[in-house]
């Protein structure tokens, strides 16, 4: 062998080396992501396994935050380097990759004319820096950036193909951290704007449909127009009739509940309308009556498709003509209330069947609110299950729990056949089983929501095998599709591949 065909096999040598180091490093990585079940963990994983690989001083993981950023992960960085005065390199490039959506390598900061009389630069002494898009549902959602003070040209154009290799391998655990974190912001610039400015008491929702509701209760709170809510059981009728009076011009006059369905014909007619002395059996003294009370305020009328036909004609000559006459009564009194409905049932159907007057419905429904079941909300799922375990956690005065992954993938598969209702007494159960110090886990479950995610996860274990495959995919890819060496890199024998590939289905 020639002293140079020696040289050349040498580096080949050392080159393959090297590209298995990076592989190995890339398989820990995608195993360190596959056992963590704590999102902050996995971003900070991410990170810290980045820094490592390229061997980069320090570095740190962005997201948009309104017309700002919000820093998730920063390492071996000061907080007031990244927010001081002035406007640092970082936050310089991290805006350039948002507009962009596209990555940036900066082999030699001080060398380089764009950046190289740039205040923060020669301040900081930056020589390196690499910079890639992370993307939430096609769209740029943060920044993950790296960069070296000591080391000119560290990172280059293969240091830059490993950063997006590292991204890629990453991408469905950043991705959903991501989302998660996405969704607490956006709640929270909600609370701040549209939340700020109308009072929704006990609402949680993420979802633009529900928020379209809650957009019309803001404009016809105002008005004195009927308002019918209507909703299978479970999914917050109560909560939207009680914002249309605290946000109405009635707020601070009285708000009086009667349950239609809960007491019989003969006590409702004397609970809605009140009686006189000797009008029946009992009547020892005068009542006054639930819309007598509200006078000047707001009667909800709850389950209002229970509500006696006997009782619909006398409820439609106060919608009329704003008067009551109590049992027992010649003389009927003048009232001033808003009434409020609500009921699961479909009143239109109702009145096909001779069972509701359709007068009174074209009364009643001035304005309609049709909710939601909670499975045609889904992004509103985990945010009312955090809801419901902040507030459980805060009455027993003990620290919310963490919540794995894997039960957050649950209880969003899970069809909630109770609504909203039925996501709040799961949330307590869960805070009183599960020992304190210790996180929510699967097989805390109830039993009927255990049993359903089994089924689904032995007809689909579609995250893990997800996983499983890019992980596959990508060892492939870089090693050209060599089996022997993707397998060397993944840590398992050739066969083992070879099996893992055919139940994948991987060609």
């Amino acid at each position: 062998m020639t002293p140079r065909s020696n040289v050349m096999s040498k580096t080949k040598e050392s080159n393959n080396t090297l590209r298995n180091q990076e592989l190995q490093s890339l398989h820990e990585l995608a195993r360190e992501l596959l056992k963590l079940d704590d999102y902050d963990r996995m971003l900070d994983t991410v990170v810290q396994h980045t820094l490592s690989i390229l061997q980069g001083e320090r570095g740190f993981l962005v997201l948009k935050k309104g017309m700002g950023l919000d820093f998730k992960v920063v390492r071996n960085w000061r907080r007031d380097e990244l927010e001081g005065e002035g406007e640092p390199i970082s936050r310089s490039i991290v805006k350039q990759v948002l507009a962009r959506g596209e990555p940036v390598l900066i082999e030699d900061a001080l060398a380089d004319q764009r950046y190289a009389q740039t205040e923060s630069i020669l301040r900081m002494q930056i020589r390196s820096v690499l910079a890639a898009p992370l993307e939430v549902d096609g769209e740029t959602a943060g920044v993950l950036y790296l960069e070296s003070r000591s080391i000119r040209r560290l990172f280059g154009p293969a240091e830059l193909e490993l950063f997006l290799e590292i991204l890629e391998l990453s991408s469905r655990a950043v991705e959903n951290c991501m989302k998660r974190l996405l969704l607490e912001q956006r709640n929270s610039l909600l609370e701040q704007n549209f939340f700020a400015r109308h009072k929704f008491p006990g609402i949680v929702t993420r979802d633009d449909a529900f928020i379209k509701i809650l957009e019309t209760v803001a404009q016809v709170a105002t008005s004195d127009l009927p308002v019918l809510v209507q909703g299978p059981s479970g999914t917050g009728k109560e909560l939207i009739v009680r914002a249309l009076h605290l946000n109405s011009q009635r707020s601070k006059r009285p708000y009086v509940t009667v349950n239609c369905g809960a007491i019989s014909p003969h006590l409702l007619e004397s609970e809605l309308f009140g009686h006189r002395k000797g009008a029946f059996t009992g009547a020892t003294r005068d009542k006054t009556g639930v819309i007598d009370t509200a006078d000047g305020g707001s009667v909800f009328l709850d389950e209002v498709g229970e509500l006696p036909q006997e009782l619909q004609v006398k409820l439609l000559r106060t919608l009329q003509f704003g008067e009551i006459m109590p049992v027992g009564s010649t003389q009927p009194c003048t009232v001033d209330v808003r009434f409020l409905a609500a009921t699961n049932r479909d009143l239109e159907i109702e009145v096909k069947k001779g069972n509701f007057r359709e007068d009174l419905l074209y009364r009643l429904n001035v304005v309609t609110l049709d909710l939601p079941p909670l499975r045609q909300r889904p992004s509103d799922i985990l945010p009312l299950f955090y809801h419901f375990l902040k507030q459980t956690a805060e009455r027993a005065e003990r620290p919310q729990p963490r919540v794995s992954p894997r039960l957050e993938r649950v209880l969003q598969d899970y069809a909630w056949p109770g609504n909203v209702r039925e996501l709040e007494n799961e949330a307590k159960r869960l805070m009183a089983v599960t020992p304190q110090d210790e996180p929510i886990t699967v097989d805390r479950l109830s039993p009927r929501i255990g049993r359903s995610s089994a089924v689904g996860e032995r007809v689909s274990p579609a995250s893990l095998a997800e996983q499983e495959r890019e992980l596959i995919e990508l060892h492939l890819r870089l090693t050209g599709g060599n089996r022997t060496r993707a397998a060397q890199g993944l840590g398992i024998s050739r066969e083992g591949l070879r099996k893992k590939m055919k139940r994948l289905k991987l060609a």
